[in-house]
């Protein structure tokens, strides 16, 4: 057996135990917390915990990364496209877009349409760029629908693992937050010069600033300047993920739904607060609230169903999509089973339009 074969083999084999799942939700309230805070939390050495991390994130169970945003006041935007596919080309098509910067998820779905692609851009002339000169003329892409958000009450970043006890929850919680807090009133633009920070901590968003300094050839304290005044005004954004059959929720479902205009402030944070909502957002189109959960099982999807028609008699679910793989997750691309098999740099600056590549 070579290396290869070896490291396969230990990744399918690795599982997660109960400080496994604590230590991702440690890293979910703190993503670049020292490993003495995180050990000391948890009850174990820095290095043990340490070492529990590189097993997990070499067997793609769990990972941390960052990303950049336009600042909301800007023009920028998140789309949701829904593809219909020709038959035979959908894990083709899907396995190309993966590979685009600005593309940040891909889900093949149940129903609705063949895959949904959450993509973002810096403005709305980069989403046309993109759905008529790279989806348009993709081999296989018979239908592009696009829906755009215009507010975001819930986001995978604030979905948490229920693994801590009040007091470690406490013991970590971080008073000036590092991308992962609300954004101050102070606005910070990203530059061209912060882009290769950020691709560098997109793929590893534990890298340290000797690493960071090294991949960027910046200074330590220009570095330091420059994360902190991204991380002020939450232009960057720390997140932890774990796959989700790791996580003991491997059904994945969305459902598009239709409030009140004049509701959406209101029922939009309240929906927020559930434990099984990792996105809402209200978007453009036929209706205008996506709600994505995470659950045990697919009865689980109908009984919260039925649970928001009881409490939410106004909001109308019109249709319920089941994920039947996710291709790709805020910039990672995953196996079947959903853990993470390599990074996708997240650069959504560039070109939307990948350049023609000229034949040999």
């Amino acid at each position: 057996m070579n290396g290869a074969d070896a490291t396969a083999d230990a990744t399918a084999d690795a599982t997660v135990d109960e400080l496994d799942l604590a230590l991702v939700n440690a890293m979910q309230l703190r993503p670049r917390a020292p490993w003495s805070l995180l050990g000391r939390t948890l009850g174990i050495s820095p290095v043990t915990a340490a070492r529990r991390w590189q097993r997990l994130s070499q067997a793609g169970i769990a990972w941390v990364t960052a990303y950049g945003l336009p600042h909301p006041e800007d023009r920028g935007c998140v789309a949701y496209l829904d593809l219909d596919c020709a038959p035979g080309r959908l894990r083709q098509i899907a396995d190309e877009l993966a590979e685009d910067p600005h593309v940040m998820s891909i889900e093949h779905l149940s129903q609705g349409c063949d895959l949904v692609v959450t993509a973002a851009f810096t403005d709305l002339a980069a989403v046309s760029r993109y759905t008529a000169e790279r989806l348009g003329r993709l081999p296989g892409v018979d239908a592009v629908r696009v829906h755009l958000a215009t507010a975001f009450y819930a986001e995978g970043i604030r979905w948490r693992l229920d693994s801590l006890d009040p007091a470690q929850r406490v013991e970590l919680r971080d008073d000036h937050p590092a991308g992962n807090g609300p954004p101050s009133r102070v606005r910070a633009e990203v530059r061209q010069e912060d882009r290769e920070l950020l691709i560098r901590l997109g793929v590893d968003g534990r890298l340290d600033q000797a690493g960071l300094a090294a991949a960027t050839g910046l200074s330590p304290s220009t570095l330091r300047r420059r994360l902190d005044r991204l991380a002020a005004s939450d232009a960057i954004r720390f997140r932890c993920e774990i796959a989700a059959r790791d996580a003991g929720r491997p059904v994945l479902a969305t459902f598009r739904a239709d409030l009140p205009p004049d509701r959406l402030d209101e029922v939009g944070p309240q929906l927020a607060l559930l434990p099984e909502v990792r996105l809402c957002v209200s978007v453009t189109g036929p209706h205008n609230l996506v709600l994505s959960v995470w659950q045990r099982s697919l009865a689980d999807v109908q009984r919260l169903e039925a649970a928001l028609a009881r409490r939410f008699p106004d909001l109308r679910v019109a249709e319920r999509r089941v994920s039947l793989r996710t291709v790709k997750r805020m910039g990672r691309i995953l196996d079947a089973d959903g853990r993470a098999v390599r990074a996708v740099p997240m650069d959504i600056w560039r070109d939307p339009v990948p350049a023609v590549r000229s034949e040999p």
